[in-house]
């Protein structure tokens, strides 16, 4: 089972080492190949998927040093509530279809801001 630890722990390895923007296609890409691979391609979900990549980012950006994925969840144990987005969004916005095809950002409550990279 690719549970919500496991998806935290492919979006860390990702984002480190890609960065934001390179991590977050990487991110499309493997979650929407695992989906088809199950059968379930149409399960997809674009602000889902870039709301958690937004946010594994500002708690890396809070803290960079740990090299273990392990170390990384105990400086950052919010992360392993799977509710988080509730916090973030209406229930009706992330069970919109608009949310799920695109980008839809937060609606009750922003996300901290990440560190913006220079081009």
């Amino acid at each position: 089972m690719f549970g919500h630890q496991a998806h935290l722990r492919m979006g860390w390895v990702c984002l480190r080492a890609h960065g934001f923007e390179a991590g977050l296609e990487r991110i499309r890409t493997l979650v929407r190949h695992y989906a088809t691979a199950l059968g379930a391609a149409g399960k997809f979900h674009e602000t889902m998927t870039r709301a958690w990549a937004e946010r594994l980012q500002v708690a890396l950006d809070e803290t960079p040093a740990p090299a273990a994925f392990e170390a990384f969840l105990e400086a950052h144990p919010e992360l392993l509530d799977s509710k988080l987005l509730a916090r973030h969004y209406r229930k009706e916005t992330l069970d919109s279809p608009r949310a799920k095809a695109g980008w839809v950002p937060p609606d009750l409550e922003p996300w901290p801001a990440r560190k913006q990279t220079k081009p």
